[in-house]
């Protein structure tokens, strides 16, 4: 059933072959040859499953003639698809609204206060924050308190000048601070001491 392998070693750049893949013999061309190796791309195939296969491989054959009894003649990637009859597509949707479709009409302009009205936000309890209300109850969390130096979290307080440091090098910056450098920082968040 197979070619020789003198026939096989013949082929060159652009040869029609046929590859034995998933127990099915597939069209394919061949791209490349190196090393004794062609490259093989399967016709209607994706790119990505082109592949290497050695010249003396039992993988690869010549094109056979097509078989209609009961053995297994040539088919593409591609093949597979080909009896499949093609989907009706309606020519209206019934889900599609049809004022979508004229382009001339334009959009009704609403203005911020209309689209809360039409959210219906009135029929919320009143301690559901909304945009109307952006009261909320307070957080249970503690709040976070950031390094006034760099302005990550800050994991430490200095007990002398009351400022907040992230890490040891920042505590450094701190202790060689004059005085009027670290009420300007504390000036930052309002928390100016009066030192005596």
């Amino acid at each position: 059933d197979n070619a020789t392998a003198g026939d096989i070693s013949q082929l060159q750049k652009g040869s029609l072959v046929e590859i034995l893949s998933g127990g099915e013999w597939w069209d394919a061309e061949i791209t490349k040859i190196r090393n004794g190796q062609f490259r093989i791309h399967y016709v209607g195939g994706a790119d990505d499953e082109d592949e290497w296969i050695p010249i003396g491989s039992d993988r690869i054959r010549l094109p056979q003639p097509e078989t209609n009894q009961g053995g297994r003649g040539k088919r593409g990637r591609t093949s597979q698809f080909e009896s499949v009859e093609p989907v009706p597509v309606p020519t209206s949707l019934s889900f599609k609204r049809s004022s979508l479709k004229d382009p001339t009409k334009k959009r009704p302009w609403k203005a911020l206060k209309k689209v809360l009205e039409g959210e219906g936000y009135e029929r919320l309890p009143l301690n559901v924050p909304t945009y109307n209300s952006i009261e909320a109850p307070p957080s249970l969390l503690p709040p976070k308190k950031y390094c006034d130096l760099t302005g990550l979290e800050a994991k430490y307080t200095d007990p002398k000048t009351k400022l907040r440091y992230f890490s040891t090098t920042e505590y450094l910056q701190i202790r060689y601070m004059s005085e009027h450098a670290v009420q300007e920082y504390l000036k930052f968040r309002n928390a100016m001491v009066a030192l005596k």
